[in-house]
């Protein structure tokens, strides 16, 4: 430990960088924040079979004292990108999800998720896609989504 005092104290800047790459390979999962006071974390998408429409999945957080609402998303990796909310045996496009202040939704199997319509080549398991959300005032949060199979895997 008395050598990692002694790097800190005549490293300064190499030393932060090398603590911010540590506190990385350490972090618990991606969380994703470039919308002011909204997390994104838990993202990733279910893809069964190329031809067929895949779901995408996460849990944001607001801790803004703002109710928020999701009002859209878009991803280059889908012919289409919807809010969709899955009830029993039914599944319906919804307008907007409320994200209320200090709170968080979730975006399961089972109820709110992400509808991908026409999947392209790249949403594939192992694959990363980029899908942004759009909020009711404009502001967007755009994370990267890993694609996992039917099992989740």
């Amino acid at each position: 430990m008395l050598w990692a005092r002694s790097f800190l104290r005549g490293n300064g800047r190499a030393a932060s960088a090398l603590l911010f790459a540590a506190g990385l390979a350490f972090a618990p999962g991606p969380t994703f924040a470039d919308e002011a006071g909204m997390t994104l974390s838990g993202a990733w998408v279910r893809s069964v079979l190329p031809s067929r429409p895949a779901a995408g999945y996460f849990t944001l957080k607001n801790d803004t004292g703002m109710d928020r609402k999701i009002v859209s998303a878009s991803s280059s990796a889908c012919g289409m990108l919807m809010l969709h909310l899955s009830k029993g045996d039914h599944m319906a496009m919804v307008d907007s999800v409320d994200v209320p202040a200090h709170g968080s939704v979730s975006f399961a199997p089972g109820g709110y998720h992400l509808m991908c319509m026409k999947p392209g080549e790249q949403v594939k398991p192992g694959a990363t896609v980029q899908m942004t959300l759009t909020f009711d005032d404009g502001g967007t949060l755009t994370a990267g989504f890993p694609v996992r199979n039917a099992k989740g895997e």
